[in-house]
């Protein structure tokens, strides 16, 4: 689903509270295939439909939040193959699409330091690295034009907000919606991060950051609020036959 990594890792990112599950099967030359699967909480749809209209028909009469939509976003991208975006109920995203080069995916402009990706072959073994920082995290709005629509950008942290003044500006957005204390959201909002699988066609040599669930395995767990006030640089890596 969104090079899941970006429109639906935004999405989840943005929305605070919701599933997340992304896999890449990763192969020694670079090229894979992506699925995942997205579950936006109640609360967050009903304050999206409250705050944006994203949930209203476009020219095309379709919402952008409709699947086909989505689809059609990721299609622009010539590097996405074989996009297919579904829903199987209301806030229900699931999907897939494949690619040549991971690395190509995250392309980067002139004047940013850096790519979010980079893909290393060696001789006997390939490695992926994972670099999200100040300097290139606009990259995955690039990406997916989708995310530029300010029904997305609103929910965004300004540049110069402090984590506690970010928290509270999520709390206020979300306490008339959400089923539960403020301490609950809170918590919610704290402990919200993407999950990233990465299947990789031969055994793991070694990596950084994350964990191994396996000989082909390695899991990456994103905090969703250091990923959006970018604090520190996120950095993970894995090397693998």
């Amino acid at each position: 689903m969104k090079n899941f990594l970006a429109v639906l890792t935004v999405l989840s990112a943005v929305l605070t509270s919701c599933s997340v599950y992304q896999e890449i099967q990763l192969d020694s030359s670079g090229s894979g295939q992506m699925t995942g699967r997205v579950l936006l909480d109640d609360f967050y749809l009903a304050t999206l439909r409250d705050l944006t209209d994203l949930s209203s028909p476009a020219e095309n009469g379709r919402s952008p939040m409709e699947p086909d939509s989505i689809a059609g976003e990721l299609r622009k991208n010539p590097l996405f193959l074989n996009v297919l975006v579904t829903a199987a109920g209301p806030g229900l995203y699931q999907g897939g699409l494949e690619f040549h080069d991971i690395e190509e995916l995250f392309h980067t402009p002139e004047g940013v330091s850096g790519s979010v990706a980079a893909f290393q072959k060696g001789s006997g073994s390939s490695t992926l690295t994972i670099r999200i920082n100040r300097e290139n995290f606009q990259e995955l709005f690039r990406l997916f034009p989708v995310l530029q629509d300010p029904g997305f950008q609103y929910f965004l942290p300004e540049e110069s907000i402090t984590r506690q003044e970010y928290k509270e500006m999520l709390l206020f957005l979300f306490e008339d919606s959400f089923q539960g204390s403020e301490e609950e959201l809170e918590t919610r909002i704290e402990m919200s991060s993407l999950n990233l699988i990465i299947v990789t066609s031969g055994s793991i040599l070694s990596q950084q950051g994350g964990t191994l669930e396996g000989e082909k395995r390695w899991k990456v767990e994103v905090p969703l609020l250091d990923l959006l006030l970018h604090e520190k640089e996120l950095y993970y890596s894995v090397t693998f036959r």
